[in-house]
């Protein structure tokens, strides 16, 4: 069953860092990240995020720079669904980040 997490700022942290709407992701792994919902995932199960930011995380912690050549996840299909749940966009205000909530494979964690 495919989960598909929609109104947020998904940061995917790669070389452009593109910002998607939509997240959608099957068992573990991410399996599409774009600005719409594909009619493929229509039953899917939706969570909505309340309009805020979301981050890859890497050993459960979140990668904010690539300072050092430091390897950082990246939100992108084919990539594990692990990632956090932040209060604001890091790339438009980074001060006093608060996470939210943390997913690891795809499922809340408490």
């Amino acid at each position: 069953m495919e989960t598909v997490f929609t109104n947020a700022d998904f940061i995917s942290l790669d070389e452009h860092n593109n910002t998607y709407s939509v997240m959608v992701v099957k068992g573990k792994n991410i399996v599409y990240m774009g600005y719409s919902v594909p009619l493929a995932y229509d039953d899917a199960k939706i969570v909505d995020l309340g309009g805020r930011a979301v981050l890859p995380l890497v050993n459960d912690k979140m990668c904010l720079t690539y300072r050092n050549n430091a390897e950082c996840t990246k939100l992108e299909a084919g990539q594990s669904a692990d990632f956090a749940v932040v209060d604001k966009n890091i790339l438009k205000d980074n001060q006093d980040l608060k996470v939210i909530s943390v997913y690891i494979h795809g499922k809340k964690k408490d």
